[in-house]
């Protein structure tokens, strides 16, 4: 009754795109946390990686556990901190960690070799250290001999079109902040540019970018455009077409009133799939009169009434042939969504 189709090639070719778009001996980050933003961990892990991807980024060591399980081998990359008491397991993984305490950095020497990165916070307040403490913890984990200073990252709260100025601002402080220990070690890996970063700052994108939503077709960037494609869709299938007569009241709270006679088509999917009471304006699009829609045939099918848990109700007046079983197509939150995927 749904499904979603996941173009596996569009993937690679975002993928490659990326890396087109870095200098020689840069590398880039592929986001594969989430179950890679509801596309498939390990599907996309495979194409990303066969595409140019230099390391798999993880949010935490069960996807770790997961990518390695899976057979797959190459470099993951923690993107968050994790506790001291799991250093064992990241040992065990062959992970490369990020740190934001000397605690951590003690309990991974203790537990075995690492490379490590370090992070810093420039405002976000999830995790890293503060940008004037850097110093004095390089020199204490450069005292722990089993850890190796791989590189250092930051995620900056920047957001197109709202905070430039305060990024530019920040990404130019880490690039002064890193430039010393950039000197001392040549191979040093600087992680401070998302995919936002790389669009609209392609002078602050340093050796290692992470990349997420271009990856997945997604480009918030308000000022330049790209070459990706989108590889999501989601299908339901409807499942009845009433007529509402003008006037009349429908949906939960009997609050949405018709306006005029229309084809009402039900659809099996609701809050519980992604389709959210209020989903991404970025994908889905406004509109004068009703904010959220699905597609058929190049008509927009605008939601009438509340998206309830599992069920949403369609104006299809705009497609007077829709019949119960055809497949519309609906905006869904990726990580969110639990229909069946099929890899095309």
């Amino acid at each position: 009754m749904k499904w979603v189709e996941i173009d596996l090639k569009a993937i690679a070719g975002n993928a490659a795109w990326v890396k087109s778009q870095l200098p020689k001996g840069a590398g880039f980050v592929a986001a594969v946390k989430a179950d890679a933003y509801g596309h498939g961990m390990v599907e996309v892990s495979k194409v990303a990686l066969k595409a140019g991807a230099e390391r798999l980024g993880v949010r935490d060591l069960c996807e770790a556990q997961a990518l390695r399980q899976a057979g797959i081998k190459a470099p993951i990359q923690m993107l968050v901190p994790f506790l001291p008491e799991e250093s064992k397991l990241a040992a065990k993984l062959k992970v490369i960690p990020v740190i934001d305490s000397l605690e951590q950095a003690k309990a991974l020497n203790k537990a075995g070799k690492f490379d490590v990165q370090i992070d810093l916070d420039y405002g976000l307040a999830r995790w890293g250290v503060n940008p004037k403490e850097l110093p004095a913890l390089v020199a204490q984990v450069e005292k722990l001999k089993n850890l190796t200073l791989d590189g250092l990252s930051a995620h900056l709260a920047y957001m197109p079109g709202k905070n430039a100025v305060e990024a530019e601002e920040k990404l130019g402080h880490f690039t002064r902040l890193a430039a010393p220990y950039q000197r001392k070690y040549p191979t040093l890996r600087l992680r401070a540019a998302n995919s936002t970063v790389f669009m609209d700052f392609p002078h602050r994108r340093f050796n290692q970018p992470c990349i997420g939503n271009l990856l997945y077709g997604i480009n918030r960037s308000k000022i330049r455009p790209s070459a990706i494609k989108m590889p999501w869709k989601f299908y339901a299938r409807v499942l009845s077409v009433k007529e509402a007569t003008k006037g009349s009241s429908i949906g939960y709270a009997s609050e949405y009133l018709v306006p005029k006679r229309m084809l009402v088509a039900n659809l099996p999917v609701g809050y519980a799939d992604g389709l959210t009471m209020a989903p991404a304006e970025r994908l889905i699009g406004l509109g004068a009169s009703q904010s959220f829609w699905g597609k058929k045939d190049g008509v927009n099918l605008p939601f009438v009434g509340r998206v309830g848990i599992t069920h949403t109700l369609v104006d299809a007046t705009g497609l007077p042939g829709l019949k119960p079983g055809d497949a519309v197509e609906l905006p869904i939150r990726r990580t969110a969504c639990r229909a069946p995927r099929f890899y095309v």
